[in-house]
């Protein structure tokens, strides 16, 4: 049978978690995600410095065009999904996704992830689109080519949310073999695991 209560000990690692989840989600995705996507380009299309410098570049000013009402975020997924067939998307997390029992400690645990984990995965599906946006327009990716980056970018991503730590192997690999020097994320980055909630 097992254990029906959490040590006292237990309890304070947990909300430990959610506050270091909560103090990452304001720019650690985006940092984060910066890191993914230029070791995947370097990895799958042999990208280098000055290149993937470039489309960091321009999703850094997509994000600036965004955050001034420039860019309709409806309008680059439609691009997307025209040219490669399928688009990155977003779904909010609410209350109805929580499977814990309604008054549980780990209902409560849940419910205070819901808010930073939206931050997150909102922020990581804006970095996505403008990146293979850029890919589109920079370099005129296709569908095929936009499909094998997103293929191996599903991959990383799983293992990404198995293990936050694998973010600097990627940094180190991108320093050392394209000598492309990332922002690295702004929390240490100390979680071993995904998110409580969401795995």
């Amino acid at each position: 049978m097992g254990k029906r209560h959490l040590t006292p000990a237990e309890i304070k690692e947990q909300c430990k978690r959610i506050a270091r989840e909560s103090r990452m989600a304001d720019r650690t995705p985006w940092t984060a995600m910066g890191i993914i996507c230029s070791y995947v380009i370097m990895r799958r299309e042999g990208f280098k410095g000055q290149r993937i410098s470039r489309l960091a570049n321009k999703v850094n000013e997509m994000e600036a065009d965004w955050s001034a009402g420039k860019i309709d975020m409806k309008e680059i997924s439609k691009r997307l999904m025209d040219k490669a067939g399928w688009s990155i998307e977003y779904k909010a997390y609410t209350e109805d996704d929580i499977t814990a029992r309604k008054g549980s400690y780990q209902y409560w645990l849940d419910r205070q992830q819901i808010g930073p984990q939206n931050i997150i995965n909102e922020q990581a599906t804006r970095y996505m689109l403008f990146f293979f946006t850029s890919l589109m327009d920079e370099y005129g990716f296709g569908k095929d080519r936009l499909t094998r980056v997103e293929e191996y970018m599903n991959e990383l991503l799983l293992s990404y949310q198995q293990d936050k730590t694998t973010v600097r192997e990627w940094y180190h690999a991108l320093l050392t073999e394209a000598g492309v020097v990332m922002e690295p994320p702004v929390d240490p980055l100390t979680q071993t695991a995904g998110s409580i909630m969401t795995g």
